[in-house]
């Protein structure tokens, strides 16, 4: 019979300062964190199930579906509200929607006082085949049995409690499923049942069957995780209002799941619209066509030095202790300032109030460790450590005889967070986090480079992180943070180059949030940036950060330029303030806002005016745009008295974009950007190379298009869909316009994951990107004085790698315990190995060349135990 479901780049970065950027400070209209006791939610649970008619067109045909509603369930525990949220067609979904109305709840409770809420439920369409009895002898008893499976994924549920009652009360049996989320009651007496499944961390469920004399009854039932109970309750939760342009956001769900990224949540921005692909080994962040230092990532509202750890294998911060990523690809927030590029906003999540939990990771790259627990009633802990072995894979695993240099990556980094709820209307977190690298570089055959000698790289951040949030009134939150940290940066060549920077950074922000009326919100802030410290240089003159034909230090160790050296004190010192107005004209939300930065290394102030415009046309349907300056001050090289040119100004780009968002279902997302950047003030180095050393004579320009489709992870499968055409160009004292090192005119990025079932998940992730822009190498020059070549280059930027491609794979087994789960996973990067060029490498002469390859096959194999 019919049977429907039931309830179921770091070279050029030692020569400047860590970037800067304000504060995240908190939404306004969000509410603060609970008070210590916490009021104790209950989710509706279902009284009445009523069974949906199969649509006989479908039944005649064979087809089976899955419908998903969402319903709203009042205080009676009646259906007030129900729309299909994930459609199945062919008659399923009105059929679903008919039973769905007629369902009866147990309504929610907070503190036992019935609230409304808001569910997902799912009505499962399936044929099964009907059993014949035997033609002989007496009617044999109803057999029944079935399987519990997860809601989402269709994995099993292993030691379930599932009791089965007769309506007369006369009969119960109790059993639990096995490993396969079988269970079985064996012969049963025919009638009317009801069946009652309870698993840990799932809602319970109630249903209803009945049993016929003779018949097989093999039930199929899917069980709901337990909501968030801040997740519904008589006042929504609702995301942010837009006050970007683009906004492209990565959940926690898909963040440590993406094929090629090594579990790295920070590692999926590679894969958004407008980021380019890095050189090999940079681990840089590039952005609509802006160099690595034009972007800037922050960690809870502060900016961090480095995005990724040396050679970009994976990011600064344990990926689970993270909420969501945030990528601002342009027309970001006056919130966020001195920066000109893109910005990545990393959110923390809110730490374990239960019990204790642990996350023990150990794989061929690094290992890591995770543990939180709550201490008192609004007091919770959280820590993570983990430290890298790739040097000891490098030196077993590394073919010697085919490799003429061996860089051998060391680094760590931790994190302890501590958050605390004094009361209702206070919530401090105090946060020490930090990270270090090394990098020791060693030729071992000389006359094959272009240089010779030991290459040291050694950067380190440490810091301590303290935020107050307090709601003054219904009306007014202020947002205060401070943090303290030191830095340290050292790059060294030889006897031929050294740089080292140590200081101590000092990061404050102050911000109120008004709101003035249901349509308007103020934001007032102060941003405060200071770092004392002192520098030491040895080299040829530093160049700027872009458009050099070779622009590595160790790329002009072996030049004819003369050396200098340099070394002093010195004190940044950026104080800003801003101002924006959030204007709530339904359909039409308006972001208008202006920013104020004065930089003391130059003496000059910049002033930021910005305005952002989202118009709703439908539920599905919105349009967008902007328009805004973005000032940047010069890097350290550039404006140091003894490196640069102390009067320059700051570079100013202007940001335009508009672009279109289509929704039309829940679980799709599709977007469409245009942009346009002018970029002028631009530093480069002065026109014969001596002093001032640089100028502000470069302008730039960059413009393009960005594709997106999203699939959010509601079932097995989420993925993403993304293409980027632009063009990055730049003139220096009106010249012509050349490609920008970083202009990659096409990008494309597919990538998903697929739940197989049975713990399996497999992942790919296919990369198509335009390679970088080269400049050629046309000949040498001999110096006599020193004994050595230098090269002699062509046009700018007028050669180019040939066309990046590479696929990922990741495979996942995960098992599930009582209190613990184990995973083995393999995340292997370039399956096919492609031979991707990177650049060329010459001999001492600059006559001769090879090309430089990028990564082969490089598999990664881990284990992974939680609790």
């Amino acid at each position: 019979m019919p049977h429907t479901g039931r309830h179921s780049l770091l070279l050029w970065l030692a020569l400047c300062l860590c970037s800067t950027a304000p504060l995240r400070a908190q939404e306004a209209g969000s509410e603060p964190a609970t008070a210590p006791k916490p009021p104790v939610l209950l989710p509706p649970s279902l009284e009445t199930f009523v069974d949906a008619e199969y649509p006989p067109e479908a039944l005649n045909a064979g087809l089976m579906g899955r419908v998903e509603l969402e319903l709203v369930i009042g205080v009676d525990g009646s259906v007030g509200e129900a729309r299909v949220v994930t459609p199945a067609g062919n008659g399923f979904d009105e059929a679903a929607l008919a039973a769905g109305q007629k369902l009866r709840f147990k309504p929610a409770t907070r503190d036992g006082v019935p609230i409304p809420a808001r569910i997902r439920f799912p009505y499962v369409f399936e044929i099964r085949e009907e059993a014949v009895p035997e033609p002989e002898g007496p009617p044999p008893a109803a057999r029944f049995g079935g399987q519990l499976l997860e809601l989402e994924t269709d994995e099993p549920l292993a030691e379930a409690r599932v009791s089965i009652a007769s309506a007369d009360g006369k009969l119960f049996k109790e059993t639990r499923s096995r490993q396969d989320g079988r269970f079985d009651f064996g012969e049963m007496p025919a009638g009317e049942y009801t069946v009652r499944v309870t698993a840990e961390g799932r809602e319970e469920s109630n249903l209803h069957e009945q049993l016929t004399s003779g018949e097989q009854t093999d039930a199929v039932y899917r069980l709901q995780e337990l909501p968030d109970p801040e997740a519904f309750g008589a006042t929504a939760r609702v995301p942010a209002p837009p006050r970007e342009v683009t906004k492209r956001s990565i959940g926690k769900e898909q963040m440590t799941r993406m094929a090629g990224t090594r579990g790295d949540p920070l590692r999926t921005v590679e894969l958004m619209p407008g980021v380019a692909r890095p050189p090999l080994g940079a681990g840089a962040l590039i952005v609509r066509g802006s160099a690595p230092n034009d972007s800037m990532t922050l960690f809870e509202g502060l900016p961090v030095p480095l995005l990724y750890h040396f050679g970009g294998l994976t990011s600064f911060i344990n990926g689970r202790l993270l909420e969501s990523v945030d990528f601002y690809p342009g027309n970001f927030s006056d919130r966020y300032g001195r920066r000109r590029g893109g910005i990545v906003d990393v959110q923390a999540r809110d730490l374990a109030r239960d019990q204790f939990h642990g996350v023990v990771d150990l794989n061929l790259i690094d290992a890591s460790v995770l543990v939180e627990a709550p201490l008192t009633d609004g007091w919770e802990f959280a820590a993570a450590a983990r430290r890298s072995h790739i040097d000891l894979v490098f030196e077993n695993f590394l073919p010697k005889d085919e490799v003429s240099a061996i860089a051998a990556p060391v680094y760590y980094d931790y994190q302890a967070i501590s958050t605390y709820r004094p009361s209702e209307k206070d919530e401090l977190r105090l946060m020490v986090y930090g990270s270090s690298d090394e990098l020791a570089l060693l030729f071992t055959k000389p006359t094959d480079a272009v240089v010779g000698g030991d290459l040291d790289l050694q950067t380190s951040f440490h810091r301590a992180h303290a935020s107050w949030s307090r709601r003054i009134s219904d009306d007014l939150q202020q947002d205060t943070q401070l943090a303290v940290g030191a830095i340290n940066l050292l790059l060294g060549f030889g006897d031929a180059f050294n740089f080292e920077l140590s200081g101590v950074e000092v990061y404050g922000r102050t911000e109120l949030i008004a709101r003035v009326s249901e349509k308007v919100r103020v934001i007032t802030g102060l941003d405060v940036l200071s770092v004392p410290g002192r520098f030491s240089y040895k080299g040829p003159p530093a160049d700027s950060a872009e458009g050099n034909a070779d622009n590595s230090p160790a790329g002009t160790t072996g030049s004819n330029r003369d050396s200098i050296e340099a070394g002093s004190d010195f004190t940044v010192l950026y104080p800003a303030v801003y101002v924006e107005t959030d204007l709530n004209l339904d359909p039409t939300r308006l972001v208008i806002g202006t920013r104020v930065d004065y930089y003391n290394d130059i003496e000059k102030f910049s002033f930021d005016p910005r305005i952002v415009a989202h118009h709703r046309l439908s539920d599905q349907w919105a349009l967008k745009a902007g328009v805004g300056l973005f000032a940047q001050p010069p890097q350290f090289q550039e404006s140091n008295a003894e490196l640069g040119n102390p009067e320059l100004e700051p570079s100013t780009t202007v940001h335009t974009g508009v672009g279109a968002e289509y929704q039309p279902i829940d679980d799709l997302f599709l977007s469409t950007d245009f942009f346009y950047k002018y970029l002028w003030d631009v530093v480069v180095g002065s026109e014969f190379g001596g002093p001032p050393f640089f100028t502000n004579d470069g302008e730039g320009r960059i413009y393009g298009m960005e594709l997106m489709a999203r699939v959010d992870p509601r079932g097995r499968f989420f993925g993403y869909l993304s293409y980027t055409l632009s063009k990055s160009e730049r003139s220096v004292r009106g010249g012509p316009w050349q490609p920008f090192d970083f202009d990659q005119p096409h990008i494309l990025t597919i990538s998903g994951v697929y739940r197989l079932g049975r713990g399996w998940e497999a992942g790919a992730t296919f990369r198509l990107v335009s390679g970088n822009p080269s400049t050629p190498v046309i000949g040498s020059s001999y110096n006599d004085d020193t004994g050595q070549y230098s090269p002699v280059f062509g046009a700018l930027n007028s050669e180019r790698n040939p066309t990046f491609n590479r696929l990922d794979i990741r495979i996942e087994k995960l098992w599930r315990f009582k209190a613990w789960r184990l995973a083995l996973y393999l995340d292997m990067q370039n399956i096919y190995n492609a031979t991707n060029q990177e650049g060329l490498v010459y001999d001492y002469e600059y006559r001769e060349s090879a090309p430089i390859r990028g990564l082969p096959i490089l598999p990664n194999l881990g284990i992974r135990g939680e609790m």
